[in-house]
């Protein structure tokens, strides 16, 4: 009696943690590819500062525009990764 209720804790143990091991792989896949997310939209925030840095002032609005465009495409980018 006291055998088979070890076995059986032993079992439960150790499919316990075969069936954890997947999740925690499938965790930190997701912590990367947010963190690979993150990056990329960061990547689009900074060229877009760079961007509306030498916007000249006669012809601010277009090239702020022109910026605004290039940001949202970036940003779509990267949502598609």
């Amino acid at each position: 009696m006291v055998r088979t209720a070890f076995g059986a804790a032993l079992l439960v143990a150790l499919l316990g943690s075969a069936v954890a091991e997947p999740n925690i792989a499938f965790k930190s896949k997701l912590r990367f590819a947010d963190a690979a997310a993150d990056a990329c939209f960061a990547n689009c925030a900074n060229q877009n500062a760079s961007c509306k840095r030498v916007c000249p002032t006669t012809f601010g609005a277009p090239c702020l525009s022109t910026c605004d465009s290039q940001m949202q495409t970036c940003r779509q980018s990267c949502q598609s990764r």
